[in-house]
């Protein structure tokens, strides 16, 4: 279960498959420096732009900087918890807000605030169809 759910995530991400640490069965690197005043990334992880500093994987292009800190932060829910399976098809349902926000379904677990700002494309990233 585990392997299929990384390998999924691997592909999300690469969009052609190209192998990831997911693929692989490990988490993403934890960030080894501060992120203040470093938010823009790819200003020292492209390739070439710092040789001391290890560049983006190809696997990474196209990725908005908005999501390096949602795999590499030390608390980010990748490092700190493994994520829950989805119970149901994802057919018709690709708008997981729409159930899992609070207040929306009583019997629905809502979004954790961990989570906040997450667009719905990246909740299958980590949370795969249980089965």
């Amino acid at each position: 279960m585990k392997s299929r759910r990384f390998v999924a995530v691997a592909a999300l991400f690469a969009g052609v498959g190209a192998i990831s640490a997911f693929a692989q069965g490990t988490k993403p690197s934890v960030m080894g420096h501060d992120a203040a005043g470093r938010e823009q990334c790819m200003m020292c992880h492209t390739a070439g732009a710092m040789e001391a500093v290890p560049d983006a994987p190809a696997s990474h292009d196209g990725r908005g900087v908005e999501t390096c800190l949602m795999c590499h932060a030390a608390d980010s829910p990748v490092h700190t918890a493994d994520p829950n399976p989805i119970p149901h098809t994802l057919e018709g349902r690709d708008n997981c807000a729409m159930c899992h926000t609070a207040g929306a379904m009583e019997a629905v677990p809502d979004t954790p605030a961990s989570h906040e700002g997450w667009d719905a494309k990246y909740c299958t990233l980590c949370h795969q169809e249980a089965g």
